[in-house]
């Protein structure tokens, strides 16, 4: 589309689609102090179910944004829900119960549980913590065209009111979702399982908690020959039930409202008089990655990237993940920190570990019951011990997996810093976070004095990088726990991942620092002093 109209607005980044994941994105800019600009073509946050599950990684992410109690504070208001069962129906008898891994103890690798609150409500706790740290969100915006050019993207776009203005962003970040119009300008192709299943969806209203009675329990299956699934929000007041059906056999049309009330009543164990159909949908379930998560100035992530069955919960997790990674990258070449070279890392990083979370979910999905067992990692593996391949990995992470248990970690560089606590005057805390307001962090042992000051005469008055000097008294965390010796140490990112590691003292500890920083950031950092 040719676009002639000067532009009416600039900000460094124009966030298109605000879902979780473009909301996620405008809070961790907005935080760190860079101006961004959110456009959603909807009006208001969709009240369609969708994700309930968002693990401590995520969690770890809006602790960090200050965002984390708010969500939490949603969850205690709710009653427990932290199972799954297979039933005859939700009123009848239940003939296996499992609990949720996403809502197992945590507590020993993260300083932040899981929360288990439908995407509606984490949206709105997201979107006001965005506004008041200054993020211009505009909802019921449409993007209709982009250009990119060499130096910024200018972007169309038709505001609630039907006029049309522009904007011109410095980056775009695309997060409109599984059928992303800008992915689909950009030509950029997916790989993977387009479709595995069909599935119908309806929706319900009922009073649920007269139903679960109790019970501890998410979602729930039913047994042959539907084989439903159920799901209801957490407040159980409304939920779906989904079921298969075979394209070549059954035409959607044929779920009218007659056979839609049977499905449901027979998942619920109910009458029709019990509860209110709200509607039904068909959608397809499938798993892929899309080919590139970057086209020149744009950058595209969540389900514009990779599409996840919802076995495992991990699709909005993931999009999260993406979102928290790219900020952070954005935020230090913005500042003037790093290279656009820096950028680069992005896909690099998140291409692999979506790929990986969209094969997991895909397993999950075939197996349909976890219980049932398979060639898994363990969700814990998937949503929080998982690893991004370093070109300038040290030997000793040599043939390391993509993912594995978190608690098996001790600060390889491209794993999350391990997470200890930290007891001081402001009471217990976690070594995450001690990464703060978009800065990298070098933590040292006890001994790396020659670190600390290597820090304080690159960056002396601490404009990108931290410094932290582990406490050598009893109790406190041993070096050991972050694969270093006393006098070792780790530069760690923004985003809490280990960027490199010196396991013991270096016979110049400045310069070896400084090449760290220069490969951690690219060209254009703050020269050393």
């Amino acid at each position: 589309m040719l676009m002639s109209d000067p532009p009416s607005a600039r900000a460094p980044v124009l966030i298109v689609g605000g879902s979780i994941v473009g909301a996620s994105a405008a809070l961790f800019l907005a935080v760190r102090g860079v101006d961004c600009v959110l456009v959603e073509k909807h009006p208001a946050v969709s009240t369609r179910l969708r994700a309930k599950l968002f693990y401590p990684r995520t969690m770890e992410a809006y602790r960090s944004v200050g965002a984390d109690q708010d969500v939490y504070a949603v969850q205690h208001r709710l009653p427990p829900a932290d199972h799954a069962a297979v039933v005859d129906s939700l009123t009848g008898p239940e003939s296996r119960r499992w609990p949720l891994p996403a809502a197992a103890d945590f507590s020993a690798v993260s300083p932040s549980p899981s929360a288990l609150v439908k995407q509606a409500d984490l949206e709105e706790v997201v979107r006001a913590h965005a506004r008041a740290a200054g993020a211009d969100l505009r909802f019921g915006h449409r993007l209709l065209g982009l250009r990119r050019r060499e130096d910024d993207v200018l972007a169309r776009i038709r505001g609630g009111d039907g006029t049309t203005y522009t904007v011109a962003a410095d980056y775009l970040l695309a997060a409109d979702g599984n059928g992303s119009a800008v992915r689909e300008s950009l030509g950029i192709g997916r790989s993977g399982a387009e479709a595995i299943s069909q599935v119908m969806e309806i929706g319900f209203e009922a009073d649920l908690r007269r139903v679960l009675r109790g019970r501890r329990l998410a979602l729930a299956f039913t047994g042959p020959p539907e084989r439903a699934f159920l799901s209801w929000s957490t407040a159980q007041d409304r939920g779906t039930v989904s079921v298969t059906y075979d394209p070549a056999l059954t035409d959607p049309a044929m779920f009218d409202a007659r056979r839609c009330r049977g499905i449901v009543s027979r998942a619920l164990g109910l009458p029709p008089s019990r509860f209110t159909l709200t509607g039904h949908r068909p959608w397809q379930m499938g798993g892929w990655v899309a080919d590139s998560y970057r086209a020149g100035r744009v950058f595209l992530l969540g389900d514009a990237v990779h599409v996840t069955p919802p076995t495992g919960g991990f699709g909005a997790n993931t999009g999260i993940q993406d979102a928290w990674n790219l900020t952070a990258k954005l935020v230090s070449v913005l500042r003037g920190h790093a290279g656009p070279r820096h950028l680069d890392d992005y896909e690099a990083e998140r291409r692999p570990v979506g790929r990986m979370t969209v094969e997991q979910a895909l397993l999950r999905a075939r197996v349909r019951d976890p219980a049932d067992g398979g060639p898994l990692l363990s969700e814990a593996a998937v949503a929080i011990g998982y690893r991004y391949p370093m070109g300038h990995e040290d030997p000793a992470t040599g043939g390391l997996p993509v993912a594995d248990e978190p608690c098996r970690w001790r600060g390889e560089p491209g794993t999350r810093l391990p997470h200890v606590l930290l007891s001081g005057r402001d009471g217990t805390g976690s070594t995450l976070d001690l990464v703060r307001d978009g800065r990298h962090l070098l933590l040292a042992g006890p001994e790396g004095h020659p670190w600390m000051r290597a820090a304080h005469r690159l960056d002396p008055h601490g404009t990108f990088l931290d410094a932290v000097l582990l406490p050598g008294r009893t109790g406190s965390p041993p070096a050991a726990a972050f694969g270093i010796g006393d006098h070792g140490a780790l530069l760690v990112r923004p985003d809490h991942v280990v960027a490199w590691r010196a396991a013991d003292a270096a016979p110049d500890a400045f310069a070896a620092l400084a090449g760290a920083v220069r490969r951690a950031l690219g060209a254009g950092r703050p020269a050393a002093q």
